[in-house]
């Protein structure tokens, strides 16, 4: 009976632990992130449609290998910016694309 009793004690500790473990913030940097979402909108700024459309995707692109070093709910919103942006870019609407960009860096800078 009492090593029942050890051995629930046990694994209700481990389970307690786990928990804490995965409610602890991740560390996450956007620098690379943002910065490259900020030379896009440099570019869209110029008015040249392709360039704008080719370093959003860059910029999408890094987003997307650093979602897959481990996914946030940041990630999630920005991506869906930065899809817009470059949808927005290849239908020639330059603002509404830079608009979709700084929403999207907004997204990266929120405190956790």
């Amino acid at each position: 009976m009492k090593i029942t009793h050890n051995l629930i004690a046990l694994l209700l500790t481990l389970a307690s632990l786990q928990a804490v473990a995965a409610g602890s913030p991740m560390n996450e940097s956007f620098t690379k992130l943002i910065a490259l979402s900020n030379s896009a909108i440099e570019v869209g700024k110029t008015g040249n449609q392709q360039a704008f459309v080719e370093s959003a995707t860059v910029a999408w692109e890094a987003l997307k290998q650093q979602n897959e070093q481990g996914s946030s709910i940041r990630l999630q919103r920005a991506n869906a910016k930065l899809k817009a942006a470059i949808k927005a870019g290849k239908a020639g609407n330059l603002s509404e694309g830079i608009s979709e960009l700084e929403q999207g860096i907004v997204e990266m800078q929120l405190e956790k």
